[in-house]
């Protein structure tokens, strides 16, 4: 059985193991019997139409949505969740955001932190910008911000949900690259559905045709260009 096949329980190795997962609204089940894991150090991309599910999936995996079937376990320690929208506390400066579950997790902001930080300043074209508040900010900007939050302490599994939709695409290829280079091990669970964006940032593909998250097929993520993506899609 290989990682992404649907499973009945959590391998060691999983950081992410989904089980038997439905979810209604009504008489209509958006998430089927939804089983998948996601093993460490595996960056996976869940691809779906628009109202699939997808963001009820990442909604229930942070707990936000208790109101499912089935079972799903985190064995990661330190799991970071980047939502579609920035979620930014509009009272922080841009600094203060980004540094706020360093501060909640009581992570030392020690040297190479802050050099870290100033990469990533870098990479996203912020470095002037680090004492403005949200509101000062284009839409484009505050995803940034959003995207440097969640990477910035290393997290074990990062989740991901459309985290580039007002992101130009050099930015976009820009950010993803210095993801690939600063954290090369790290688990990562991508929920889109632009096509391009699949094979710059993961190695596996959940593939999803139907409008509701249930049976899919995998495939090396890798390896796809957006023409052979619209082949199997279409």
């Amino acid at each position: 059985m290989t990682m992404l096949e649907s499973a009945g329980h959590a391998m060691p190795d999983d950081l992410l193991s989904v089980r038997n997962l439905t979810r209604r609204f009504g008489s209509q089940a958006i998430i089927e019997n939804l089983s998948f894991s996601i093993p460490k150090g595996n960056r996976v991309t869940l691809f779906a139409p628009s109202g699939a599910g997808k963001t009820t999936l990442i909604n229930i995996l942070t707990r936000l949505d208790r109101n499912y079937e089935g079972d799903w376990s985190l064995a990661a320690e330190n799991s970071a969740t980047i939502f579609q929208e920035p979620r930014l506390f509009p009272y922080m400066t841009i600094q203060e955001n980004i540094f706020l579950p360093a501060r909640i997790r009581g992570t030392p902001i020690t040297e190479g932190l802050m050099e870290k930080y100033g990469r990533w300043l870098e990479v996203c074209d912020l470095s002037a910008y680090t004492r403005h508040y949200p509101y000062q900010l284009s839409g484009g900007m505050k995803q940034k911000v959003a995207l440097i939050r969640g990477f910035l302490t290393e997290p074990d599994l990062v989740m991901m949900d459309e985290p580039f939709t007002s992101i130009d695409f050099q930015s976009k290829r820009a950010i993803i690259r210095h993801i690939l280079d600063t954290y090369p091990q790290i688990t990562v669970l991508f929920v889109t559905h632009t096509v391009d964006e699949i094979p710059l940032l993961t190695q596996s593909l959940l593939l999803f045709k139907a409008n509701r998250l249930a049976e899919f097929a995998t495939y090396d993520a890798s390896h796809l260009s957006v023409n052979i993506m619209e082949a199997i899609y279409g």
